[in-house]
């Protein structure tokens, strides 16, 4: 009796994976190269498929979770004979609305094979993710404007479309804002052609919102806040919202 094969259904005698990342630093947006490595095991297996999924930690009812952000089907069905070793290089771009990795709310990419009537073998790799560029520049546009960050955290929020959850970067006034804002609250929702902001203000109890959305890489793009349409310059009409005492 061949005991292999049974075992091998219990993860034992089964075959590993471990995928090596080219770099694990990025932005949001960026290109993601590895290879994925799987050594067979003690009997002959199906390898149905090969996933990479793009898992971040997110506030849901008040307990931080994991929670799929994006699926990457990397491989189709192939067999793998004992102790053979394949090599499956990939290559993946991170969503533009990643958010950003902090040691509260980190982000990893884990690798599920998926094997036929057996332990699906598994990997994962500790990623650290930065925000786009332009995000950098409107986050670097708060802070001249006097305001310290202070704290960011992910929360599930079903309305944000298609990704189900915002980031949220906690700002503290200082200066001529010290004592009038208590909070400002800001998120971001980025797509391939336009970005969206919301300020949230916090005061005395009170909170103001104000959104923001454009085409950021059309330069003659109509900015709307809170949906109404203006021609303002989006970064200037940032800038002059930051400086007044009113949102």
């Amino acid at each position: 009796m061949n005991l292999f094969k049974p075992l091998a259904s219990l993860g034992i005698g089964s075959a590993r994976v471990d995928t090596n990342l080219a770099e694990n630093q990025f932005q949001a947006g960026d290109t993601v190269r590895g290879t994925v490595w799987i050594r067979g095991g003690q009997t002959t297996q199906q390898i149905e498929d090969i996933y990479l999924y793009l898992v971040i930690t997110l506030l849901k009812q008040n307990k931080k979770t994991k929670h799929v952000l994006s699926k990457f089907k990397l491989s189709h069905a192939f067999l793998i004979q004992p102790g053979e070793v394949k090599e499956i290089p990939f290559q993946i771009q991170l969503p533009l609305y990643t958010p950003m990795s902090t040691g509260g709310y980190p982000i990893h990419l884990k690798t599920d094979v998926e094997i036929k009537m057996a332990v699906d073998p598994t990997d994962e790799d500790k990623i650290e993710v930065f925000p786009h560029p332009l995000v950098q520049k409107l986050l670097k546009q708060i802070e001249d404007a006097e305001f310290i960050l202070y704290q960011i955290y992910n929360v599930y929020d079903k309305e944000q479309k298609p990704h189900s959850f915002a980031q949220v970067y906690c700002f503290r006034p200082t200066g001529r804002y010290h004592g009038y804002i208590d909070e400002l609250n800001v998120s971001f929702n980025m797509t391939q052609t336009h970005i969206q902001m919301d300020l949230e203000m916090i005061r005395s109890s009170q909170s103001f919102f104000t959104s923001l959305k454009w085409e950021y890489n059309n330069p003659d793009s109509v900015l709307y806040i809170n949906d109404q349409q203006t021609m303002s310059d989006p970064l200037n009409k940032i800038k002059e919202i930051l400086n007044r005492k009113a949102f």
